[in-house]
């Protein structure tokens, strides 16, 4: 049995009716005016901002301004009733997603800060995540992974982060017009020291003999040096010829690859 009344109003009657009538009265403010469903609440019994306790569900609502229907404000037996404290901690810990404004605005991004209004996160668009910074869009990420904007440098600094070394797109990427340039890093480590990363002309790095030039004693550069055994297998760029002075040893499973068009010389 529910605690609700039909109304609120005391009627004129004997001093005992008139003392159960104002004690049902109490009960269903003492209880919220508790029922086991929505529907057991006729319209006639409520008036806007008015609570109610569904007793099945454990939900406290409130009647919206329009006495039209019952707006929920949360579960009595769940902590916080069910809502996000202001202060955040695992009292309440969400559930589920946290939705924010879709608005695709840098200048004022859905997830930002009250005292850094400008900085934050924003949906660019389907799929594309902003990063925004003083009311500017400065990176964003998407499934090709992430873009640094507008010549953004990608730093990496030192072990005090007093300083750091970086790297930045140039001004024009694609010069030429053949589009942007992607390059794609070898899966391991150089095998000796001393390679470099060079690229096949197609985005494709691998490791070989870093070009050091002519050496010589003091600042002259006469001698061109070169290892005398092959230790890794090799195959001649595509279009080039290459050349070595010799004698030239090559260590057992190794192979030297030659085109049809191209030709290695041992002086």
């Amino acid at each position: 049995m529910g605690l609700s009344v039909s109304d609120f109003t005391i009627d004129n009657a004997s001093g005992q009716a008139v003392r159960l009538d104002i004690q049902a009265c109490f009960k269903a403010l003492q209880g919220q005016n508790a029922e086991s469903a929505d529907s057991d609440m006729a319209s006639s019994q409520c008036v806007a901002g008015m609570l109610f306790l569904n007793t099945t569900s454990k939900v406290l609502k409130v009647r919206n301004s329009s006495n039209g229907d019952f707006t929920d404000i949360g579960n009595i037996d769940t902590p916080n009733l069910g809502l996000l404290p202001r202060s955040g901690g695992s009292t309440a810990p969400m559930t589920g997603q946290l939705l924010l404004d879709d608005s695709n605005s840098a200048s004022a991004p859905a997830l930002s800060f009250d005292t850094d209004a400008n900085l934050g996160l924003f949906r660019k668009s389907a799929d594309v995540m902003g990063f925004s910074s003083a009311g500017t869009e400065q990176m964003l990420f998407d499934a090709n992974g992430l873009t640094l904007q507008a010549q953004n440098e990608l730093r990496f600094a030192d072990s005090d982060s007093s300083h750091y070394v970086g790297f930045k797109a140039p001004a024009n990427a694609d010069p030429d017009g053949d589009g942007s340039v992607m390059w794609t890093l070898p899966a391991e480590d150089a095998a000796v020291s001393g390679y470099a990363l060079v690229s096949d002309a197609s985005g494709t790095l691998s490791w070989a003999a870093a070009g050091a030039g002519a050496v010589g004693g003091g600042g002259n550069e006469i001698f061109w040096e070169n290892d005398q055994t092959v230790t890794q297998s090799y195959t001649i760029t595509n279009g080039k010829n290459a050349g070595s002075f010799g004698p030239i040893e090559i260590q057992g499973g190794v192979t030297v690859t030659v085109g049809a068009g191209e030709s290695w010389t041992i002086v």
